[in-house]
This record gives structure tokens, C-alpha cells and sequence, in this order.
């Protein structure tokens, strides 16, 4: 990909997140998501207790907080968006939590003074919007101790009971545009970039029942509502979100929320 066009989709994504800090907060507090999916990550790389952790794309510090909550973890996050790690700083006050601001392709440029030698570096729910995530991969693998764990969790998948893509399906039904793409980096390309620092990659997922609610209130979010309404202005994103899930109820009872985790050892 082109520098000149990742820096432009880098500048579109950081000012989607810069609109989402608070909505962010507000979605977490009502459906502590962010948390669990942390956890189940943390678990796929086998992360230990008191672990050094480095968060690329860490947001407003949401899974920092669980790692040194549940986990005692010392954590470095890393956002590109500012007005995210602000939020985060001003709600943060755990000494083992420290936010900066930083690209995810040069991560020891925001952690200079730093010892590079993290237990791991994960990815929750960020990969998929890094277009050069295989270069941010084997900078983040260079700041990992031997053995170190590199991890992330991917954009949901919402399958029927068949396995379609419902998301497909809702667009249908609605008459949208479907987005040419819903993510930055593929599933299948971020994998590849793990593989490539990684001695064995492991896959897993976390599959959840179908939630109108869950899935309305996820894509409400201003950076997430971007993702499936690229071209349209925010109220409008959040006007169209309902009515695209709503389109699901046939298949709510036996369609079920996927998200992909993948993590090896460098």
C-alpha cells in the first residue's frame, strides 16, 4: 500500500476515534465487552500474572485496566488517537498503567526509556484497522523478551446457524450499499503477519448469541459505525445502525456474534 494512502486512511481513523472516547466508555460501562474480550485474549497467549505488557491500540486504556486488575499486569497502551489516551489518563490512575501516544508501526519511539523486553504485545480489537499491520507486528515482536507471546482479537463475524455472513444479509435487506471493505487489514493478512514473527500461530474464537442490542449499541460507536458506513456523516450512521440489525430478527434466535483470536510465541 502506498505511504501517501495509509497516512491519509491513519488520519481518517484517528479522527473517527478522537469522536469515540466517551461513547467508548459508556458502551464498556454498560456492556463490559471490552473486559471479557481482553481476558479471553490474554488467555490465548498465556499470559502469567505480573506480566509486562505492551496494548497497540489501546484506546481509552479499557484493556489495560482489566490486565492490571485481573492480572496484575504492568501495561504500556499505545493509540494513535489523542483525545483517546487524554481520556484515558484523566480516568486511569493506576501506577502499573502508563498511556502514550504513538503509530503502531514505531512503538519504541512512545515507549523510549522503556526496557524492550515485554512478556507480550497484544492487539484487542485493533489489528483490523492498521493498514500496515505486518510492519507493526514485527516492530511490536522487537519489543518482546524471547518467547515473548503476539496476540490480537479481530473484527466480529455475525453468522447464521448455516454460517452466512448476515452482515451480507442486512445490508440486503435494508437496499445499502454494502462497504467495499469492513476492516483495513483482512483477518487473513493480519494472520499472515503474525506468522511471520511467530514460531506456531494458534486460532480461537469467541462466539457469542446474536444481541440486537449489543450489536446496535457496537455500531453506534463513532469509530465503529465507520466501518460499515464509510461514506455517510455520523448521525446518519447512527440513524441507519438499528435498522440493519433489526433486518436480523429471523435469524436472532440461531445466529451467533464470532470473534477471531490468533497468538503465537516469537
Amino acid at each position: 500500500m502506498d505511504d501517501a494512502i495509509i497516512q491519509k486512511i491513519k488520519k481518517i481513523v484517528s479522527g473517527n476515534f478522537d469522536k469515540s472516547f466517551d461513547h467508548y466508555q459508556a458502551f464498556e460501562e454498560r456492556h463490559h465487552f471490552f473486559a471479557d474480550l481482553t481476558l479471553r485474549l490474554a488467555a490465548a497467549c498465556g499470559l502469567e500474572k505480573g506480566a509486562r505488557v505492551l496494548d497497540i491500540g489501546c484506546g481509552n486504556g479499557a484493556s489495560a485496566e482489566v490486565l492490571s486488575r485481573e492480572l496484575a499486569c504492568r501495561v504500556v497502551g499505545l493509540d494513535l488517537s489523542a483525545k483517546m489516551i487524554e481520556n484515558g489518563r484523566q480516568r486511569i490512575k493506576d501506577p502499573r498503567i502508563r498511556l502514550e501516544v504513538g503509530d503502531a508501526v514505531d512503538p519504541q519511539s512512545a515507549i523510549a526509556g522503556e526496557e524492550l523486553n515485554f512478556d507480550a504485545a497484544l492487539y484487542n480489537a485493533a489489528i483490523f484497522i492498521i493498514p500496515d499491520a505486518a510492519k507493526s507486528m514485527l516492530a511490536a515482536s522487537a519489543c518482546l523478551k524471547p518467547g515473548g507471546a503476539l496476540g490480537f482479537s479481530f473484527y466480529p463475524q455475525i453468522l447464521s446457524a448455516a454460517g452466512e455472513d448476515l452482515f451480507a444479509i442486512a445490508f440486503d435487506r435494508c437496499n445499502f450499499p454494502r462497504p467495499k471493505a469492513q476492516v483495513i487489514t483482512s483477518y487473513e493478512k493480519a494472520l499472515a503477519g503474525l506468522r511471520q514473527c511467530c514460531r506456531k500461530v494458534t486460532e480461537t474464537a469467541w462466539e457469542r448469541p446474536f444481541s440486537e442490542t449489543f450489536l446496535i449499541d457496537f455500531f453506534s460507536i463513532p469509530a465503529q459505525s465507520a466501518s460499515l458506513f464509510p461514506q455517510l456523516d455520523y448521525e446518519e450512521r447512527r440513524r441507519r445502525a438499528p435498522e440493519l440489525f433489526t433486518a436480523l430478527q429471523p435469524e436472532a434466535e440461531s445466529a451467533r456474534i464470532v470473534w477471531r483470536l490468533a497468538a503465537g510465541k516469537v
